[in-house]
């Protein structure tokens, strides 16, 4: 399977999704303004803008393996660090988020373990504690 497409073919294929799921992702993983964020598999930025909206695109970085939907990407979120890459291997050094997002792409990792693995290598040990008891993810 190939990404290699447009952003109106994503569009009209997943995005219809993706752009109602994103706010509902962004909610759940409790992601707060000023927080540094990783949307792996990005896309051509269904999440990625959303995040860039509430944490200012600066602390926004994105990875996806197709060139076209990097490209796409990066101008629809001028000041993300968006780049060409797959999620097993990712190119940021560890503990450099504070959140690494994957939206409706797990299925698509070659190596969802090492991708998992690799989410959780550059998020910060701290982000990674449990809420604690009484509180929720979104609040």
């Amino acid at each position: 399977m190939t990404f290699e497409t447009s952003r109106e073919a994503y569009d009209a294929f997943m995005g219809r999704n993706a752009d109602l799921l994103a706010p509902r992702l962004i909610a759940f993983a409790g992601v707060q303004p000023g927080d540094r964020v990783l949307d792996v598999g990005c896309g051509p930025g269904s999440l990625t803008q959303p995040l860039a909206e509430l944490v200012g695109p600066e602390h926004v970085a994105a990875v996806d393996p197709s060139e076209s939907f990097v490209a796409a990407n990066a101008e629809r979120v001028p000041g993300a660090d968006v780049q060409v890459g797959g999620a097993e291997s990712l190119p940021w050094p560890a503990d450099s988020f504070d959140a690494a997002l994957a939206q409706l792409v797990v299925n698509f990792m070659s190596d969802a373990d090492a991708g998992i693995t690799e989410m959780r290598r550059v998020v910060r040990p701290a982000a990674l504690s449990p809420p604690a008891r009484g509180t929720t993810p979104a609040g």
